[in-house]
């Protein structure tokens, strides 16, 4: 029997924000999207500190300079993927370039100083499977990729997650990896015995460790079936919230946009006065 739906982490986050914002991206697959720049950042250390690991820099005379180099190319090939032209904003890009060359030299010292580097160490790793639920009488395909494995046997694996935002503990989610703590499981019948996060620009407390059980792990992988549940039957209702500001979607959405006029209103209302003096925006 074949799956009846993919879903990814971020596919079940969106849902669960809000339905509609799922059916515009997931479904109809509208292409509309924000400002890239904002994930350069992640996208860029990401993917150095993968040909770390996969082009064997650690074992190089100076693994720093070694990485470090790893860096223009990779810059080259996000805009390249993400289509930016970096003429456009040539002080953008002096900024991006200057936090790269203080960050990756940061963050070996992070691998190095927490032992981040093992016989098992692996990048990128695809996580996707298919899974059953006989209580929900589905099979679905679960995606996800792993930014990195370590351990020293098979049999101790904890799973890391790169984050490069500047703001530390704000874009965090042990959600995120709870659900790739299952699909390691399903795919080589053993759980992860570590779940954490690693922040690069943060090198003075780069590691947190998420705590998770088999309770944990149950509950995840029944809500992500109630979910897909809810998609089948074709629940998209907008559920408009503090996060229509950010979504690529407001303009399509004719609940969200009266969302955000209204929170717009409210908020130019001085609450010390009376109810209909404005403030001055």
């Amino acid at each position: 029997m074949g799956y009846e739906l993919y879903l990814s982490y971020s596919g079940r986050k969106t849902y669960e924000t809000c339905p509609e914002k799922y059916r515009l991206a997931y479904i109809l697959k509208d292409k509309t999207r924000g400002d890239p720049r904002g994930s350069f950042l992640g996208s860029i250390i990401g993917k150095v500190f993968e040909w770390f690991y996969t082009r064997k820099a650690w074992a190089t005379t100076d693994p720093v300079a070694t990485s470090v180099s790893y860096i223009d190319e990779a810059t080259q090939l996000v805009f390249r993927h993400e289509k930016f032209n970096p003429d456009q904003d040539p002080a953008f890009c002096t900024i991006l370039r200057h936090d790269l060359h203080k960050y990756v030299p940061e963050g070996i010292e992070t691998i190095r100083n927490h032992n981040l580097l093992s016989p098992q160490s692996r990048t990128e790793t695809d996580l996707t499977v298919e899974y059953t639920s006989s209580k929900h009488n589905t099979t679905l395909k679960l995606g996800g990729r792993s930014d990195f494995l370590h351990g020293n046997t098979e049999n101790d694996i904890y799973l890391m997650d790169g984050k490069a935002s500047k703001h530390r503990d704000k874009y965090i989610d042990a959600e995120q990896l709870i659900w790739y703590a299952n699909l390691y499981f399903i795919k080589y019948h053993i759980a992860p015995i570590k779940l954490g996060f690693i922040f690069w620009c943060f090198p003075e407390d780069p590691i947190k460790w998420i705590s998770y059980n088999n309770n944990d792990m149950r509950k995840s992988l029944d809500h992500t079936f109630e979910i897909a549940n809810k998609i089948k039957l074709a629940q998209f209702e907008p559920t408009p919230s503090a996060e229509c500001h950010i979504c690529n979607f407001k303009d399509k959405c004719d609940v969200g946009s009266k969302h955000l006029a209204k929170h717009k209103i409210e908020t130019r209302i001085n609450p010390v006065h009376s109810l209909f003096e404005i403030e001055n925006v």
